[in-house]
């Protein structure tokens, strides 16, 4: 499957994000999950995940890695993408578009430094599900034993959930992050049907 890459360091300018977990002084690093709603002209924290989320030809999905903090407070990819501006008003096939915001450095692991935001459009198979589609044009993916997902295109290159010092979350004043009230484990498990997409395309790969 190939892939027209957009370069968008510009549009993702801003500091990090807390999102929110069940009111714990913890939080998380992970990522999500979102889809772009044009008739609420932005970002959805997507509650059916991407193992099983079928995109129609036109449709814009986005993953975000940040921190989970307070309640009510996640953070969405950053910039106000449109599906025409990465896969232009009239694409030559059937496409998607694929929004990957890997976070701050403030939202970063250690000293990793996050690759630049980009967006793909992608041709789109028939009945792919995103989970494919990342897999295709976003490796290496990385996942741990329960199947979440813990790294897209080599990012981070360990940890995986793991509990931050919320104190030390910078917030998102960039443009376009939005927040939904969704809790944490519910991320958390629409994230992990990537790995079971991921391990049934390897085995029937392998078969």
């Amino acid at each position: 499957m190939t892939a027209a890459v957009v370069a968008w360091a510009a549009v993702f300018a801003g500091a990090g994000a807390a999102v929110a977990d069940d009111g714990a002084e913890n939080a998380y690093r992970y990522w999500s999950f979102w889809s772009w709603e044009a008739d609420d002209d932005g970002w959805v924290y997507a509650a059916e995940g991407p193992g099983t989320f079928r995109p129609g030809a036109g449709d814009l999905v986005g993953f975000r890695f940040g921190v989970s903090g307070e309640r009510d407070d996640r953070r969405a990819p950053r910039g106000e993408a449109t599906f025409p501006e990465v896969c232009g008003a009239e694409p030559a096939e059937p496409s998607m578009a694929l929004v990957l915001d890997f976070g701050t450095p403030e939202e970063a692991p250690g000293d990793a430094a996050p690759p630049e935001p980009r967006a793909e459009c992608v041709p789109l198979a028939e009945g792919a599900t995103v989970a494919e589609v990342l897999a295709e044009v976003a490796p290496p993916l990385r996942y741990d034993q329960a199947g979440l997902l813990c790294g897209i295109a080599g990012y981070p290159v360990s940890g995986c959930g793991e509990p931050v010092d919320e104190a030390n979350a910078a917030e998102d004043d960039g443009e376009g992050g939005g927040s939904v009230g969704v809790p944490l484990l519910v991320g958390v498990g629409a994230v992990a049907l990537l790995g079971l997409a991921g391990w049934a395309r390897a085995r029937r790969r392998a078969g």
